[in-house]
């Protein structure tokens, strides 16, 4: 099973100019050329009528059409179906994906009420610029409390030496 997303008004007009490329190139300059050559040389070699560019098309049709019938290779490009999944094997995707997306949420929630604000008995301690870059913290230790931690932990390491 192949799955094509889009994505938006930008996805459909990509894939509208995808598919209008893909039909000109394919159906019309073909029928252009198929046109063209019926118009040069049949039509004052042989008197036959003169074709407009929907009759080249149809033209261009009939020529690759017959040539998929006579030849032996029949068409260069092949459609095969992928193996279908079971539905349990759907169900449990299903499943993932939900539970995923609950994580996600949730992460979201937990980030957005992890931030506080300091208390204004902190930030008496600190300037006015450390202020600014603190305003938020992920944990409430104070920023004092954690220059203490950090020392004991390295006393604690040496120590162990």
């Amino acid at each position: 099973m192949k799955i094509i997303q889009i994505d938006g008004i930008k996805g459909l007009i990509t894939a509208a100019f995808m598919g209008v490329c893909l039909f000109a190139g394919f159906v019309l300059f073909p029928g252009q050329v198929a046109m063209t050559l019926w118009n040069k040389y049949l039509v004052s070699s042989f008197m036959f009528p003169a074709l407009d560019l929907m009759q080249g098309v149809l033209l261009w049709g009939i020529v690759a059409i017959s040539y998929c019938i006579v030849s032996k290779k029949g068409l260069a490009v092949s459609f095969k179906n992928t193996p279908e999944i079971s539905d349990e094997e759907l169900d449990a995707i299903i499943k993932s994906a939900k539970i995923s997306s609950q994580f996600k949420m949730m992460n979201k929630k937990m980030a957005k009420f992890d931030k506080f604000e300091m208390s204004k008995k902190d930030t008496n301690i600190n300037s006015v610029k450390e202020e600014k870059e603190n305003s938020y913290m992920s944990s409430p230790i104070s920023v004092n409390e954690t220059k203490n931690v950090e020392s004991t932990e390295e006393d604690s390491v040496s120590n162990v030496k």
